[in-house]
């Protein structure tokens, strides 16, 4: 039958596709058969037909105009109303097709700030407003990358679609769902791939480090920090692998790989590379010399050096409170504030270490993550080791610590302490 070949299908799919039997439909066209198709196969037949592609419709009228066995001269014989018909109809889908992609840069253009945007407010914003926020963002990407692009149109929804996972994956991790935190930067790192961009691939790589170390997996943290460091970023970026390569080592109780990547973080040339696609974004996706402090603080009282620890904590503290708004990170403040608590409590400073909690315990509970608990976890079990030898203050901070952990619910944590 002609519809069935300009189909291209067997005779069993094409029954399957009118809702006949095989048999039926063979009767049709058997050799000699006199049997033609009722009336409400004829209806079948030609809902088919309309349902068909063009390209299909004039495979069928040449197949009709010419008959199967001469298909010569065919494109002369083509149904000219069809014709007319189909390029109509495809002048008008590449017409909505280019709009479309007039369209996409622009939205391109505003999806980029609107992701700056996100980046900077991440730090110092309720992490349930910034996720309705990216959720937002993703729609807008998800519904532009669907269309075809021009080479510099898919490229850019590429980055962009990479940075957002990002993005993302730091906030499913402080929301406490490393499930989805791993499979964001999964997402990212296949975006990194598919667009070339090395900033992408050595940013995603910190971050999956983050996740790695804050899973009680630090020693694989360092491993994948340290991989990342292989590609041509910037500045900000190679700074950002060394400190939590050397936090990560610390934590993984590596001290000599520790060490040597916070003496690299001294050597490393300050100058920016020329471009980075991830820390122009800014925000959560830069690293600031307040932040580079905060990381060696951390490193240092993990190392045990907790004089020089509590002077880069309280250094990050300050810098925080006293730089500009879009550089303040409320989740790095509070940890650099119980680094310091960690720090005074291996001096020996139990009074000390309250105070300098104080201001984690009273925490708007908008802007815990769930880290802050990790570390609130971990530092419980060091007040109560200093309590049951009877130190001064000791078991009061332990209550206030476990009051704060009662109060967020964390039990079990969903990310599980470095210290446990």
């Amino acid at each position: 039958m002609a519809l069935k070949t300009a189909l291209n299908l067997n005779l069993a799919t094409f029954a399957e596709h009118l809702g006949l039997s095989p048999s039926t439909v063979n009767h049709w066209s058997a050799p000699g058969s006199s049997v033609t198709p009722g009336r409400e196969a004829q209806e079948l037949l030609t809902v088919a037909l309309n349902q068909a592609t063009g390209e299909a419709k004039n495979r069928f009228w040449a197949t009709v105009a010419t008959g199967p066995d001469d298909p010569a001269g065919a494109p002369e014989r083509l149904d000219l109303g069809g014709q007319i018909r189909d390029g109509a109809k495809l002048s008008m889908t590449m017409a909505d097709e280019a709009a479309q992609l007039a369209s996409s840069d622009e939205q391109l253009s505003y999806l980029r700030d609107e992701l700056c945007r996100i980046a900077v407010a991440y730090v110092h914003t309720p992490l349930s407003t910034v996720v309705d926020d990216l959720r937002d963002a993703q729609k807008t990407l998800a519904a532009i990358t669907q269309t075809a692009h021009r080479p510099r149109s898919a490229h850019e929804a590429t980055v962009l679609s990479g940075v957002l996972c990002l993005l993302l994956a730091h906030a499913s991790q402080n929301a406490g769902d490393q499930k989805a935190a791993l499979q964001q930067l999964r997402s990212a790192s296949t975006f990194a791939n598919v667009s070339g961009s090395d900033a992408l691939r050595a940013w995603t790589l910190g971050s999956a480090a983050l996740m790695l170390e804050w899973s009680s997996r630090p020693g694989e943290a360092a491993a994948r920090a340290r991989e990342g460091l292989q590609y041509p970023v910037s500045a900000q970026s190679q700074q950002r692998l060394l400190a939590i390569a050397a936090r990560s080592a610390a934590r993984a109780g590596d001290a000599p790989a520790a060490r040597d990547a916070l003496a690299r973080l001294g050597d490393l040339d300050p100058v920016p590379a020329a471009r980075d696609d991830v820390v122009d974004f800014g925000g959560l996706l830069s690293f600031p010399a307040t932040k580079l402090t905060y990381y060696q603080g951390g490193a240092l009282t993990l190392l045990g050096d907790y004089e020089l620890a509590e002077h880069h904590s309280s250094a990050a503290i300050n810098g925080y409170e006293t730089g500009p708004l879009e550089e303040r990170s409320y989740g790095d403040e509070a940890l650099a504030r119980l680094d310091v608590t960690r720090a005074r409590l291996g001096q020996g400073d139990v009074t000390g270490a309250l105070a300098a909690a104080e201001a984690v315990l009273t925490l708007d509970p908008q802007l815990r993550i769930r880290q802050i608990d990790t570390a609130v976890g971990g530092l419980r079990t060091d007040a109560h080791a200093l309590a049951g030898r009877r130190h001064g203050d000791a078991a009061e901070l332990t209550d206030r610590l476990t009051g704060y952990l009662t109060a967020a619910r964390q039990a079990p944590r969903a990310l599980p302490s470095a210290r446990a």
